[in-house]
């Protein structure tokens, strides 16, 4: 199989001991970059971080041990970083001794910084893990049962997304620096990432409720948990009146369908623990496979809940490849396949794990060359590297909306095809003059059109558009496009040079072909919900984790694939599956003793809950329910032992660290009202990535609009 080489010719130095930079490095890796994976000598500083799984984040690069002390160590690294194209840091945690030598270099190469807050802000430069993040940020206020204490989750799930937009971040920061000749810094903080992951719990907020922990469930939609079958369990996913239907039908209960109580979803959601009833009633006559089984050939999202270990009899995750074992050594290493999967190539994956300073005389001849022949630059451009770049997109609810949001910000012309009815989301509670909140907030920034693609006209529209673009995404239940007379190799022969990139449950190429999929689906077929369980309960993560890590990861590989397109001119499409980027990121739990992990370090206090940093917080913090959290985290500071309020939704919006990193921004609407969106969490030097006008109605293509969209009749 080919391998992509999106970001050949690229070099990256690898320093940071955060997760989250090797997160980011190994995303560029696999997009084809040369990655140089500074290491410290043996024994020194490689407890914790990503050294705890060392062989997983050293796999695909080039390992140069040096430390720092060391003059000639120094004279290497030093020239590396001088003829790198990237530096990847954390200048909270680890890396000590080569800030300086960073720093020295911060003109000619682009110094990407990961930490917990940023470098701005009251809470900058704490060095606060992703279990705190989770805390402060208000993720773990949305983790876990109604009637039980917040869940920080196992998976570091912050520092994977922060690293995956310092991966974004980066290629675009190389655009700005091919296209103006500026070099950014870029700010990447767990605790901005950790903020935009809300999308979902932000709405009730700005909608007068106070956002609670749902458990299983979905802060907007109804039926939607985990089910008890016979021999496991089952999670079951509808988001829209149409599922329901099927769901009733299926059970035999078509009454329930037109039963006021249940008809609608706002009266679903009023009345969700009737629903809850009735659906477990129904699951728990069957067995797993029954349950899925039904449901499926009834077209309602479901899914069992596996296990980590179950990944490996998983059919689609082996008819993907996204389980290997891997030379490591000694033996081998269960490691994660390639996320990318294109039509120009696989993404890179390694084929060992590489022995320590292996890449020693690599990275000195690579020093020798780049001495030799110098970078190269041009000058002049636009201020958003993204500007002339026209992106479509057919998505819904999360996931696609979201990568082309981000691509708006960076300048990109997004124009968004709604069918006539409109894209299901505009549906969901709560709403503002007519339109959901949520809905605003994932779709800032775009043109919205209306457009049958059932219809002739429809679709000789969507042709004009597709030869206009250079990008187009979109997360509908595979086969959908195709239906309508555009699959893959129809779109290639309109437009080569276009970027196709869908994204879906299981991908297009997959075992489970056009099964449809949520979030919580994936992760339950992930391993995700049963890596936090809690007292034997399979959990999801509150946040949309397998819908916005989509959106983050299509939003790199799409970017990656456009900064190759201007040096080849070539297109490409891409087929992604949030099930394999859901495994992606279990795989720094694999080899963890689960026995001896801590699944929850959270204590109960006076006015709420706090997170410790502590193996056992039982013994470091006792009993505090009579403290407040100020007074518990004071006293547990006096101990060295790191601590965090759970900060709910409204304290997150109240805390100066939001505002300090505009997180949470007012614009106004086309009705002139003020609607709430979110900030950008990629942070640079110079360039400002546009939080744009807010989203209304669908239109019409008519004449106006085609003047507009610059398409013919």
């Amino acid at each position: 199989m080919t391998q992509a080489q999106y970001l050949n010719g690229l070099n990256i130095v690898e320093i940071g001991s955060r997760i989250s930079v090797a997160v980011c490095a190994s995303l560029l890796a696999e997009a084809g970059a040369q990655v140089f994976f500074i290491e410290p000598p043996e024994g020194r500083g490689q407890n914790g971080r990503k050294w705890a799984s060392r062989g997983l984040y050293a796999a695909g690069k080039s390992s140069v041990v040096a430390d720092s002390g060391n003059a000639g160590d120094r004279a290497l690294v030093s020239a590396l970083i001088a003829a790198a194209d990237v530096v990847l840091i954390s200048s909270d945690v680890g890396g000590a001794g080569w800030g300086e030598l960073v720093a020295e270099h911060g003109e000619t190469t682009i110094i990407c910084d990961f930490t917990a807050f940023g470098q701005t802000g009251p809470m900058a430069g704490k060095p606060f893990g992703d279990a705190l993040v989770q805390a402060m940020a208000g993720v773990a206020h949305t983790t876990g049962f109604a009637d039980g204490p917040p869940v920080t989750l196992r998976v570091p799930l912050l520092e994977y997304s922060t690293g995956t937009y310092g991966a974004s971040a980066i290629i675009a920061a190389l655009m700005r620096r091919d296209q103006t000749g500026t070099v950014e810094r870029i700010d990447m903080a767990l605790y901005d990432s950790g903020v935009n992951a809300l999308a979902t719990f932000l709405p009730a907020h700005f909608g007068g409720k106070a956002p609670m922990r749902v458990g299983n469930q979905h802060a907007m939609c109804a039926p939607w948990n985990a089910y008890q079958a016979s021999d496991g369990w089952v999670l079951l996913c509808s988001a829209s009146n149409p599922p329901w239907e099927r769901l009733c039908n299926v059970m035999g209960t078509p009454e329930y369908a037109t039963d006021p109580r249940f008809s609608e979803l706002d009266s679903r959601m009023e009345n969700r623990d009737a629903v809850n009833e009735i659906v477990q009633n129904w699951i728990g006559q069957h067995s797993v496979e029954e349950a899925t089984r039904l449901l499926m050939a009834a077209d309602v999202a479901c899914g069992p809940i596996l296990r980590m270990e179950d990944g490996v009899n998983d059919a689609n995750l082996r008819h993907r490849k996204m389980i290997r074992h891997v030379p490591d050594g000694i033996g081998e290493m269960r490691l994660p396949g390639a996320v990318l999967k294109a039509r120009r190539g696989d993404g890179c994956v390694a084929g060992e794990i590489p022995v320590a300073n292996s890449g020693h005389q690599q990275a000195a001849a690579f020093v020798e060359t780049v001495t030799k022949t110098g970078k190269q630059g041009q000058s002049g451009g636009a201020d958003l590297p993204l500007k002339g770049i026209r992106v479509l997109e057919i998505g819904q609810y999360t996931t696609a909306p979201l990568s082309t949001k981000h691509l708006s910000t960076l300048g990109a012309e997004v124009i968004k095809i709604e069918p006539p009815k409109g894209d299901a989301a505009r549906d969901w509670l709560p709403k503002n003059d007519g339109l959901s909140i949520f809905f605003v907030m994932s779709n800032a920034g775009k043109t919205s059109i209306s457009l049958d693609l059932k219809s002739g006209e429809g679709q000789r529209i969507f042709t004009q558009l597709l030869e206009s673009a250079d990008i187009f995404m979109e997360n509908l239940k595979p086969g959908s496009i195709a239906r309508c007379g555009f699959d893959a190799d129809r779109i290639a022969e309109i437009n080569p040079e276009l970027i196709y990139c869908e994204i879906s449950g299981f991908g297009a190429d997959s075992a489970y072909e056009e099964r449809p999929a949520f979030d919580t689906v994936v992760q339950a077929m992930a391993g995700l919900m049963s890596a936090n369980a809690a007292d034997g309960v399979p959990l999801k993560s509150g946040v949309s984790a397998c819908d916005f890590m989509g959106g983050e990861i299509g939003l790199f590989f799409v970017l990656a694939a456009l900064h190759n397109r201007a040096r080849s001119g070539l297109g490409d499409y891409l087929d992604l599956s949030m099930q394999d980027i859901a495994v992606w990121m279990t795989a720094s739990l694999w080899a963890a003793d689960t026995d001896t992990q801590t699944p929850n370090q959270v204590l109960e206090c006076a006015d709420g809950y706090l997170c410790i940093d502590s193996p056992e917080p039982a013994l470091a913090g006792g009993d505090m329910r009579n403290m407040t959290r100020a007074g518990a985290i004071l006293e547990l500071v006096k101990s060295g032992i790191m601590a965090a309020p759970v900060q709910t939704i409204a304290e997150m919006l109240e805390h100066g660290q939001t505002d300090a990193r505009a997180l949470m921004q007012m614009h106004e609407g086309p009705d002139g009202q003020l609607w709430p969106l979110l900030g950008s969490p990629m942070k640079f030097t110079s360039l400002q990535p546009d939080i744009a006008e807010v989203v209304g109605w669908p239109q019409k293509v008519d004449a106006a609009m085609r003047a507009k969209l610059k398409i013919g009749r």
